[in-house]
């Protein structure tokens, strides 16, 4: 059990000592510089807002159209956010919180809770658009329900969600 816990450890170590590692992780992040942040489902005003993200909150960017940026969150669909409301980051310091928890048991929680956030997500889905009445309209609005569920949990734990790739990986590995 130790030896299973002790080689993550350690290449995180590792991996943190590299120079110009943490600098290099970094590029293609963006930084939330503004509270009350619309993230929506394609680039302009006119698209539906997913939900609002805080000042600090740090995301992937995955591609750029136009003022708006594509960022990841926790599914494959495209998000967006415009561009004056964020910073591009440089490399990650101790206040950007793009670490996983310290303990097990802070992972496996905040996994157990993005399991509850896509059962409720599902739930809502089923609720308000069945897939018996459209199955196309109703997986996008799942994948909706399910980011911002997602994205709810992360700022609960006061985690980034950008780490989101990172817990379901390690929850892989523990088999979980």
């Amino acid at each position: 059990m130790k030896a299973k816990i002790f080689f993550p450890v350690l290449m995180f170590l590792v991996l943190q000592s590299i120079p110009g590692l943490h600098q290099a992780l970094a590029q293609g992040h963006v930084v939330l510089n503004a509270s009350n942040v619309n993230l929506r489902t394609g680039p302009g005003p006119d698209h539906f807002v997913i939900c609002m993200a805080g000042k600090g909150e740090i995301f992937k960017l995955v591609g750029e159209n136009g003022d708006w940026l594509e960022i990841e969150m926790s599914t494959s669909d495209k998000r967006y956010v415009h561009r004056d409301l964020v910073y591009f980051l440089n490399e990650f310091v101790d206040g950007h919180n793009m670490k996983l928890p310290n303990t097990e048991e802070k992972i496996k929680e905040i996994y157990s809770d993005i399991l509850w956030a896509k059962i409720q997500a599902k739930k809502d889905a089923d609720e308000i658009i069945p897939a018996s009445v459209n199955e196309e309209r109703h997986n996008n609005f799942l994948k909706l329900r399910q980011d911002k569920h997602i994205h709810d949990i992360f700022e609960k734990h006061g985690t980034q969600t950008a780490t989101y790739p990172e817990i379901i990986e390690y929850s892989r590995k523990k088999k979980w």
